[in-house]
């Protein structure tokens, strides 16, 4: 990859600020929850789409430590709550959160330039990034958050990185979202 675009190099100076918002994001629902709890409006109209986002937002924020994101989409999706919009607000929570991994890609860049697997990744990764992108988002696997790093490490254009990353999510959010939804009503 070339010299890094504005985004990257605006992501580079505000590491810090970024990787506290999931830490500020959680505490605004924390409060938004307890605030919707004591005056007794927290029901599932009110709530349901928010606890998706959070829940999606954390789980892909939180390097390798998933949350179960999969399991609340599929909770959500027989409670009442439109299973595509649960999907599409799954994947855009699920995009965004991993950025956390993009930039501890481009922040331990100079960690892993002298490693030998980074150079054999950056070289695969660069051939097949949007296909591996892709493709890793759209299934479930625990592992993805690998992928991230090596997208920031090896400066993949964010804007790349997250649409092919929301398409990947959103993919994979709609048949799980649906086959509960169905599932469900079938049942």
């Amino acid at each position: 990859m070339d010299e890094p675009n504005y985004q990257q190099h605006w992501l580079a100076q505000h590491q810090k600020i970024l990787r506290v918002s999931p830490l500020f994001i959680s505490a605004a629902f924390i409060a938004t929850g307890l605030v919707l709890w004591t005056t007794g409006s927290f029901n599932i109209e009110t709530v349901g789409y928010t606890s998706i986002w959070f829940l999606a937002f954390i789980g892909a924020a939180l390097v390798f430590a998933p949350v179960g994101a999969l399991g609340a989409v599929c909770v959500a999706a027989t409670v009442d709550l439109n299973p595509f919009m649960v999907a599409l607000i799954a994947a855009s929570a699920e995009a965004a959160g991993e950025l956390t991994g993009y930039l501890a890609g481009m922040g331990g860049k100079s960690f892993f330039e002298h490693k030998r697997f980074y150079l054999r990744f950056k070289n695969l990764f660069s051939r097949y990034a949007a296909l591996t992108l892709l493709i890793g988002s759209a299934i479930p696997n625990p592992i993805f958050d690998i992928l991230g790093v090596i997208a920031g490490s090896t400066l993949y254009p964010v804007k790349r990185f997250l649409l092919l990353i929301f398409a990947g999510k959103l993919f994979k959010f709609t048949w799980v979202s649906l086959g509960c939804y169905y599932g469900a009503t079938w049942f």
